[in-house]
């Protein structure tokens, strides 16, 4: 892969707004605002290539004591399959342990991929709602079709 992986700053916020709404028009994934950006900014990683074009996007949401989630992952679709993607996910893992989490998740529809990282099938249902923040805005709330995959730390 030739790209950097890096926390974002506010200055990225056109640029994640981007890749994740263009994302989110093909129902890959929730939409975000300009707003749910800057309030986790702190949060998010992005790649980027060798002339600084952000490529992709990552960001680790803590929701609780043992359990994190790896959210909002875009990878611009000139870099799929480059390692942007794993790159991206390995710097959450990577932070989750670095913040003592023991386990991470992920809701997708990307299976192979989470799959190939280590991540284990597992019923998102065993976690309360209260948990799923960004779900209770989603459309597919009472009807999710989202796998559930956990990486134990």
């Amino acid at each position: 892969m030739d790209a950097s992986i890096r926390n974002a700053t506010v200055m990225d916020d056109t640029r994640i707004l981007e890749l994740i709404n263009s994302h989110a028009a093909k129902g890959l994934m929730l939409s975000k605002t300009p707003y749910k950006i800057y309030c986790n900014i702190q949060s998010f990683f992005v790649a980027e290539d060798s002339n600084g074009k952000i490529i992709g996007c990552a960001a680790l949401s803590v929701m609780w004591k043992d359990v994190a989630e790896v959210t909002s992952l875009a990878v611009d679709n000139d870099y799929f399959g480059k390692g942007v993607g794993k790159a991206l996910v390995e710097k959450c893992i990577e932070r989750a342990r670095a913040l003592k989490i023991e386990k991470l998740i992920a809701l997708t529809y990307q299976d192979k991929f989470f799959e190939r990282l280590g991540f284990k099938l597992f019923d998102k249902d065993a976690f309360p709602r209260k948990l799923w923040r960004e779900c209770l805005e989603c459309p597919k709330l009472e009807m999710c079709d989202e796998k559930g995959y956990m990486y134990i730390l």
